[in-house]
């Protein structure tokens, strides 16, 4: 009788056993960001324009964040489309002197502070020797404060609407749309059709525009309408957050990609996969693509980005002197976090990776 009383406790605990584990398997999982204090930075707000506005993320004072936003403000296209500007004294990113040319300040610390704010292209403010190249990598802009301040609107040209170098020599990115193979390939209104862009054999749409040189205040009327179509995409399909600076960005969630591009097989190997706090914003905009899928099968969301190229700037006598370098490092994907997506998709070049989202950045309910 005793030996059926022990095992019928041993075959119950065997049970709550079981009980147990299963349901550790099956819950849903819960999501736990990275802690606030973390990640989070304060966020100032200093210019508010509407809440389908592109929005800028300036690590810096106040006063260097109000000299550059005022400056691309009479730029065109930007005059007439009024962005959000945000900035972050608090935090002080740490760049690099890439190739001992340019200073580059992309770092996954960098994307998870600017989520602080609503961010969609961010700039960091450096003072190095004029000879150190101004840089644009993804949706990050380290600008050289020694350089003339139209190397901003020259970098945020690289970053937002994929434009090419319009100076030589120089290579020409996938997709890019400024210089043509010949004057008749200009689909609308330019300054002139001038040989020289990039390639010694393309064509550009203006004498000596900002994409040329940094003695230049006006992109050239075909740039500036390359720019507005971007400017639009991006708007109309950005969520929109309303007045959001730092309180509502504490309310939101994202995902964050880590992975590497290999240029020599075309191949994307992903390193890490989480779930973080804050703000989503963009990731610039090329020849790259992702969609979002839910577990039917259905698109959820499709966005555009640029993992390859890093852009390097600096005057010259009388051009930009500069180069493009294929990026060898990590790269990183912000992607919204949308509830029942399974699966993302990025493409390049014909090839796909596909990235399996279920479980990111969650472990089991406690029970």
């Amino acid at each position: 009788m005793q030996n059926k009383t022990y095992i019928l406790l041993i075959l119950s605990f065997l049970i709550l056993i079981g009980s147990a584990i299963a349901f550790l398997i099956i819950t849903e999982p819960e999501i736990l960001p990275s802690s606030p204090s973390e990640t989070i930075e304060e966020c100032q707000n200093l210019a508010y324009s509407s809440p389908n506005a592109i929005n800028l993320v300036f690590f810096s004072e106040k006063a260097d964040a109000q000299k550059y936003s005022d400056y691309i403000a009479g730029i065109k296209p930007f005059d007439k489309n009024p962005l959000n500007i945000y900035y972050i004294p608090t935090y002080i990113p740490k760049c690099e002197l890439y190739k001992e040319i340019a200073v580059l300040c992309y770092s996954k610390e960098l994307i998870k502070k600017a989520s602080s704010c609503p961010n969609d292209y961010l700039i960091v403010l450096k003072e190095e020797p004029s000879s150190i190249r101004s840089s644009a990598y993804m949706n990050v802009l380290s600008i050289n404060t020694r350089h003339p301040k139209s190397v901003f609107p020259h970098e945020i040209a690289h970053a937002l609407a994929n434009l090419a170098e319009e100076y030589t020599p120089a290579n020409l990115p996938s997709g890019q749309k400024n210089c043509v193979s010949s004057c008749n390939k200009f689909e609308t209104e330019i300054n002139a059709c001038e040989l020289g862009c990039s390639k010694d054999s393309y064509y550009r749409s203006i004498d000596r525009g900002i994409m040329r040189t940094l003695s230049s205040n006006e992109y050239g009327i075909y740039d500036e309408n390359l720019i507005q179509e971007r400017i639009i995409s991006q708007v109309s399909s950005s969520p929109i957050t309303g007045n959001a600076i730092y309180e509502n960005c504490l309310d939101k969630n994202y995902y964050l990609i880590e992975a590497v591009y290999i240029s020599q097989q075309n191949e994307i190997q992903v390193q890490s996969q989480t779930i973080e706090l804050g703000c989503v914003g963009s990731n610039g905009y090329g020849n790259f693509n992702y969609t979002l899928y839910d577990n039917n099968g259905m698109p959820l969301d499709s966005k555009s980005f640029n993992a390859e190229l890093i852009f390097t700037d600096a005057p010259g006598e009388i051009e930009i002197e500069g180069e493009i370098y294929e990026n060898d490092g990590p790269f990183i994907l912000k992607i919204s976090a949308i509830p029942d997506v399974k699966k993302l998709e990025i493409s390049h070049k014909e090839k796909i990776t596909e990235i399996n989202m279920r479980g990111i950045g969650a472990r089991p309910c406690r029970i």
